[in-house]
């Protein structure tokens, strides 16, 4: 199995003293004392994430409170000490200070007002989390209780229960915003400049785009609007992180993609319920950021082709509904409404489809990630008639609905 090469090797301040004091802290306990030897081993496959450094390991411990040994797996999010993009990506706290905000208040409160209604939002518990003497977030480790992580999601019905959660997520946002005069001021962050900041991967994203409509005759008639939307690229993804004048604003979890949620799977593959992972980068906007995510970053091309309005429509019905459900006083857009607001935000769907839709024809395990970010590889389904079919189809799309105009 393959690792990230940062994953390999802990720091040598994660050590059995540092996990001693921590579930000292955490269980409120200075009588902790460990058991056995914390041994940390890398904490996911190599190409299921990027922005932090992660481990596993088991705590075991016993406290003079109680002679019954304990022991609790855990998951911890670090940051990067190699010299490289991801570290300068991760060079100042904001991102861990937002993660350890949501899961240790907003996620808490969230659950806490959804159970009032009857319906469970699920995330890992958490543990422990501090910027300094060293950032760091620790969650408890759910993955040998059945959750896993999967790819693309290749039918509607496994759709369902992703649908709901982020549905749940942005009602409870909603209701935590309309009693809270200083929750958008607290979630007013973009993470507009970051994104920017991978300016090889944009530029050659683009540029591979721009040589289809230089080498492939039936592509031409692209190249003047997409070269048009590259040039104003900056300001429209700068907009979509500033909350929406035209739709209510929720916190979006701002990073839905397929590798960010683990599924529970019964005996026929099905999945039967998912919770989302990494809130690194919630913020206070319009929806549609979060949807044209749902849409494009987690189903199979042909589930989105086959089911796309009926995604929106189903995410539409539970948002909603949950919100009448939770007593929420003021104006609930319409379905209408929402689809305009998608339409507004068209040009998120666009720089997917330049940066990303390659991942589809990839083995993300055998790539250099950080070198792709750079823009430095090339991208493997150039060649591929399938991604050329895609391309031309979803560029006549964005075309003929307003997009690239």
């Amino acid at each position: 199995m393959a690792y990230n090469q940062d994953e390999l090797e802990a720091p040598g301040w994660l050590n059995d003293e540092f996990f001693r004091d921590v579930m000292r802290e955490s269980n409120n306990d200075p009588t902790i004392e460990l058991i056995k030897p914390c041994v940390l081993r890398p904490g996911t496959n190599k190409g299921d994430h990027y922005a932090s450094v992660m481990f596993r390991t088991t705590v075991t411990y016993r406290s003079q409170r109680s002679s019954e040994e304990k022991s609790v797996n855990i998951i911890m999010k670090t940051k990067p000490e190699a010299d490289g993009l991801k570290k300068e990506l991760l060079d100042d706290d904001r991102l861990f200070a937002i993660e350890i905000e949501m899961y240790s208040k907003v996620l808490p409160e969230m659950t806490r007002m959804l159970k009032e209604i009857g319906e469970e939002y699920k995330y890992p518990r958490y543990i422990y989390g501090a910027l300094k003497p060293r950032t760091i977030l620790i969650l408890e480790d759910i993955s040998d209780q059945g959750w896993v992580m999967g790819d693309f999601i290749s039918t509607l019905d496994d759709m369902k229960p992703i649908v709901k959660d982020i549905a749940m997520f942005h009602a409870a946002s909603v209701m935590l915003e309309s009693a809270d005069s200083t929750f958008v001021a607290r979630h007013n962050y973009s993470i507009a400049e970051k994104f920017m900041g991978f300016k090889g991967m944009i530029t050659k994203g683009f540029g591979d785009l721009m040589h289809l409509t230089q080498t492939c005759s039936e592509f031409a008639h692209f190249a003047r609007p997409l070269g048009r939307f590259q040039e104003n690229l900056h300001n429209f993804f700068t907009a979509l992180y500033i909350p929406s004048k035209t739709i209510q604003n929720v916190l979006i979890h701002g990073d839905f993609h397929s590798k960010n949620m683990l599924h529970q799977v019964d005996a026929e593959g099905r999945h039967t319920d998912t919770i989302l992972l990494d809130y690194q980068i919630c913020c206070w906007t319009s929806p549609a950021v979060d949807l044209y995510y749902l849409l494009d970053m987690i189903p199979t091309q042909e589930v989105k082709d086959k089911h796309r309005s009926e995604l929106i429509y189903m995410y539409y019905q539970q948002y909603s509904d949950l919100l009448k459900r939770l007593g929420y006083v003021g104006k609930i857009p319409s379905l209408l409404d929402l689809q305009i607001e998608l339409l507004r935000y068209a040009g998120l769907e666009v720089f997917h489809y330049a940066m990303f839709s390659s991942f589809r024809y990839m083995d993300q395990t055998a790539i250099d990630i950080e070198a792709y970010l750079k823009g430095e590889l090339e991208n493997p389904a150039f060649n591929n008639p399938e991604f050329k079919k895609l391309m031309h189809s979803e560029l006549t799309r964005f075309l003929h609905q307003g997009t690239l105009s």
